[in-house]
């Protein structure tokens, strides 16, 4: 790697390496290719969100942990925020935990492509670090996927990027 013009290639994590699922797989699906990307003592989820795929293996949308709890019971994103202790909805999860509970159980069929979100941004490999940096910034995004010779090869996240860039810096 060039110290002065680090790129993304050099930085990713392989689509072998990062969650992913076909559009026509459950909610079910989702959650348990999740789970089985863990790490560390307690085998926290090693990854927020995972990417989305058609039958021809392209890239058709991402799923985060938001999207995936969402699916689950569509009030919550229905009703207003938490205003706090004096808001209008200071018990709203108490009323409603038997029935989630419930619910999220029925959605596990639901198809991903039901709740999944659109791929807006991605990077190629030989794209600068700071484009890439750039493109999260703007876009409130932590991860990007990474397209080269016209497939997707992986995402390239915040985490290696701000590595990457320390280690640049000399910090």
């Amino acid at each position: 790697m060039a110290a002065e013009n680090p790129v993304v290639r050099d930085f990713i994590v392989s689509i072998d390496e990062y969650p992913h699922i076909k559009d026509t797989e459950t909610l079910s699906d989702a959650v348990q290719t999740l789970l089985s990307f863990t790490c560390g003592e307690k085998n926290g989820l090693r990854y927020g969100g995972m990417l989305v795929v058609n039958e021809k293996n392209e890239l058709v949308g991402r799923l985060n942990l938001q999207a995936i709890l969402q699916a689950f019971d569509k009030r919550l994103v229905d009703v207003p925020g938490h205003e706090g202790k004096d808001g209008e909805y200071p018990n709203l999860a108490i009323l409603w935990e038997d029935s989630f509970f419930h619910k999220c159980s029925e959605k596990k069929d639901t198809p991903v492509s039901d709740f999944m979100t659109k791929t807006k941004n991605l990077v190629k490999g030989e794209d600068s670090l700071l484009k890439a940096l750039s493109i999260m910034l703007h876009s409130d995004e932590v991860v990007l996927p990474v397209r080269e010779n016209g497939a997707i090869v992986g995402v390239i996240r915040l985490e290696e990027i701000f590595t990457a860039i320390c280690g640049v810096c000399k910090l």
